[in-house]
């Protein structure tokens, strides 16, 4: 599945070589997963992606917090 200016390297004639199903990027498995914000508000890593960030910010701010603490 190829409709973009990417292409995955992982995907053999429209097969993801690593989860071995068809090529979804974003789907949960696929080196994107959770890494990247897709415009297709169903894709899985899409929640997985704002939670990730969510994890990032509270880490952040605990990092402050404990600079301002010290």
């Amino acid at each position: 599945m190829s409709k973009g200016g990417w292409s995955c390297p992982h995907s053999i004639d429209g097969i993801c070589d690593i989860i071995k199903k068809e090529c979804d990027p974003g789907d949960k498995g696929c080196v994107l997963y959770g890494k990247a914000l897709f415009s297709l508000e169903s894709s899985p890593s899409n929640e997985a992606f704002e939670k990730r960030m969510e994890r990032k910010l509270q880490k952040i701010m605990q990092e402050k917090k404990s600079k301002t603490t010290s």
